[in-house]
């Protein structure tokens, strides 16, 4: 029971309301991984900075290590001279891209990620200015656990019946996010704040834990089908550090035992029942445990290779490939798998030291977890902070807006309730001027086109001169992005503007020099018009890839190939040195031409695998019984 004197106005059940409505409008619209999605959580944020404005400062703690990172994340913009001669510059010389004169090779793009720094800083000032008590933190939580079933529950609709819900594009047909790591890491978040709900309802009896619990039940299922090892460690693990909590605050282990027993129930219902999910952990073939160790290697030799401040905001996607050794294969790196290592690339070292001290002074008003402070509240909350934490170290779910904003969330509501100080108007200042800024860079967020996708869009339109128009934009903004690079050497190719076309496929395979598709990809655009550029092209894919995944490749490059005899001569010399690149020429060339390799063939073909033997066995009878060719 509350007392009467300690009711929260009816304003602050509104703010705590606002605030999880924006987090789950920015998990409900794909993650918030588009750019009018961005805008539209930012302008939230705007509004309610503006319109409901902090009223006390941050600890002290984290307004140091905030300003620290903003400090750090400046260094972007200093003179590159100022530090020592990167390997990479060179290389980009090399390629003909001449590095800016700050440190970082991407400016504009470290402008657009600080603006995201500054906004991630400001949500959680916001969020520790405002005056949480006992019933705006349980309003806040139900909320969280609300939206996060309810959108939980219509990805499970949208699979079971195979439809796209608008807004989603999850790269293997579930979740909001695109990544389904991302997804399993807000359901598992939702879940362990579900199971905290529970406990809390608990206490005025046991059937109103029922719909908690059938909502943690709920979720538990979403992060099964989700498929995401990440997720169902998540939520596994944050249900049990909040049964170690409570059994360290009761000084019991009888708590810990039977909490311990009822997770490991669980994770054995989910192994043994959890169908192809089951086998990840086993460590199947989609388990990916090994290579994901292999970009940490690859992430750390990048990291050494920079100054103490990092490469600046925004450059890890351009640079690593620069840097791969271990991890080298045909999937292209997006992030470091870990947003700690992510973290140590573009802010040095000292930005992880800074962004730690930052959550543990958020933490350190987690304790003690006393009674009487709606301590199963917090300490789900807590427990939910830790495991996010966790989650951190071994994925990037901080690095996408939705998540981020839900775990932000989650580590103040593990905060006990605070002694409500006198209200400071710069605070107040302060949050309502940020509220106006984040509105004004809302609007142009919102107002500003993707020029890479236009490039693309235009190109294939085929009204070339405005695509490389666009493609100019978007490389001033974004000078490294290979992508791009290559969208407009097609371009340049198919207006016959050869040496010009060259130089950016140059630039394309420089930055991206692992990836055979690229190579590949271009040699498709000389084939007709330029056949000897084709071949050097197509070499330089055969050269990216390694057996048995080079069969593939081959295979698309003898599928794109003219009907020319002297032409299919060449891409066989592609294949010197590879017997089953060269079974697999013989097998698709007309008879006449396989029949004058045939003794070149047979000596290779005892290198071969037993059914490639047999297949090269069945076509040189076949071709033997064939009349010559004339």
């Amino acid at each position: 029971m509350i007392p009467a004197g300690n009711t929260p106005a009816p304003v602050s059940i509104k703010v705590a309301g606002c605030a999880s409505l924006l987090v789950m409008m920015a998990v409900a619209w794909g993650g918030a991984t588009t750019r009018p999605a961005e805008a539209a959580v930012l302008g939230g944020m705007g509004l309610l900075w503006l319109l409901a404005p902090a009223r006390r400062m941050p600890q002290r703690g984290f307004v140091l290590c905030g300003c620290g990172l903003v400090i750090l994340a400046a260094t972007a913009w200093l003179p590159a001279a100022w530090f020592p001669a990167e390997p990479w510059r060179r290389a980009l010389q090399d390629a003909g891209l001449e590095p800016p004169a700050t440190l970082s090779p991407q400016p504009w793009l470290s402008a657009e990620a600080f603006v995201w720094l500054l906004a991630g800083l400001g949500w959680m000032a916001w969020l520790l200015g405002q005056e949480w008590d006992s019933r705006m933190r349980r309003a806040a939580m139900r909320m969280l656990v609300g939206g996060t079933v309810a959108i939980a529950a219509t990805a499970l609709v949208a699979w079971k019946l195979h439809f796209p819900v608008p807004g989603w594009f999850p790269d293997h047909g579930f979740g909001p996010f695109p990544n389904r790591n991302h997804s399993g890491h807000v359901f598992a978040l939702g879940g362990v704040l579900a199971l905290g709900c529970a406990a809390d309802a608990a206490r005025s009896g046991w059937r109103k834990t029922l719909p908690w619990a059938a909502g943690a039940a709920l979720l538990l299922v979403a992060l099964v089908i989700n498929y995401s090892r990440g997720g169902l460690l998540l939520f596994f693990g944050g249900t049990f550090i909040g049964c170690a909590l409570e059994g360290w605050r009761r000084r019991s282990w009888k708590v810990l035992t039977v909490g311990a027993s009822l997770v490991l129930v669980l994770v054995a219902l989910v192994l043994l029942y959890g169908g192809a999910v089951a086998g990840r952990f086993a460590g199947g073939a989609d388990s990916q445990v090994g290579f994901r160790v292999l970009i940490w290697r690859d992430t750390l030799s990048l990291q050494h290779a920079l100054p103490w401040c990092g490469a600046g905001l925004g450059n890890f996607r351009a640079l690593f490939p620069l840097y791969r050794s271990a991890s080298v294969n045909q999937q292209v790196v997006l992030h470091p798998e870990s947003d700690w290592l992510w973290l140590a690339t573009e802010l040095g070292w000292l930005g992880v030291i800074l962004a730690l001290g930052a959550v543990v002074a958020v933490l350190r008003g987690a304790f003690p977890l006393t009674a009487g402070s709606h301590r199963r509240l917090r300490a789900a909350a807590l427990a939910a902070a830790i495991a996010a934490l966790l989650h951190s170290t071994f994925d990037v779910p901080e690095h996408r807006l939705g998540s981020a904003l839900m775990a932000l969330f989650v580590m103040v509501l593990a905060r006990a309730d605070a002694a409500s100080p006198a209200e400071s108007r710069g605070a107040v200042v302060v949050s309502r001027l940020c509220g106006v800024a984040a509105l004004a860079l809302a609007a142009i967020f919102w107002t500003m086109p993707d020029d890479a996708a236009r490039a693309e869009t235009l190109s294939q339109a085929r009204r070339y001169a405005d695509a490389e128009a666009a493609a100019n934009r978007a490389l001033a903004h974004a000078p490294l992005d290979w992508r791009v690079y290559f969208t407009r050497a097609g371009e340049r190719a198919c207006r016959g503007l050869t040496l010009e076309a060259l130089a950016d496929f140059r630039r394309a395979r420089k930055l991206e020099p692992f990836y055979a598709g690229l190579p590949l990809a271009e040699g498709r655009f000389w084939v007709q018009s330029q056949p000897a550029l084709a071949v050097k092209a197509w070499g330089e894919a055969i050269r990216r890839v390694r057996a048995p995944e080079d069969e593939a490749i081959y295979g698309a490059i003898l599928g794109a190939a003219p009907d020319n005899a002297g032409f299919r001569e060449q891409l066989l010399g592609l294949a010197q040195g590879r017997p089953p690149l060269q079974l697999q020429w013989f097998q698709f060339v007309p008879p006449a031409e396989a029949r004058a390799h045939l003794e070149i063939i047979s000596a290779v073909a005892s290198q071969c695998a037993p059914a490639q033997r047999e297949s090269f066995q069945r076509r040189a009878s076949e071709i033997g019984s064939a009349p010559a060719a004339p």
